[in-house]
């Protein structure tokens, strides 16, 4: 569960990065209220938080490499 909600709120924060260029290309968008650029940045801290809280580099979902999963040189 918690590596679905990574994948999802990292896909949501850059659809956040790049909220004013999709706002400003789909007019029906337009009609929401508030300055894009403002959304956009509330979407990204918001979301990219969330990403950042549930990011979790275990063994198991880095395929196993060494005990803490990271890298050696042997």
């Amino acid at each position: 569960m918690k590596r679905l909600v990574y994948y999802a709120s990292t896909l949501l924060a850059a659809v956040a990065l790049f909220w004013p260029v999709i706002y400003g290309s789909v007019p029906a968008l337009r009609v929401l209220p508030g300055n894009p650029v403002v959304q956009g940045i509330v979407g990204l801290v918001l979301f990219g938080g969330l990403a950042y809280m549930t990011f979790d580099e275990t063994a198991e979902e880095t395929g196993g490499i060494g005990e803490k999963g990271e890298l050696t040189a042997s």
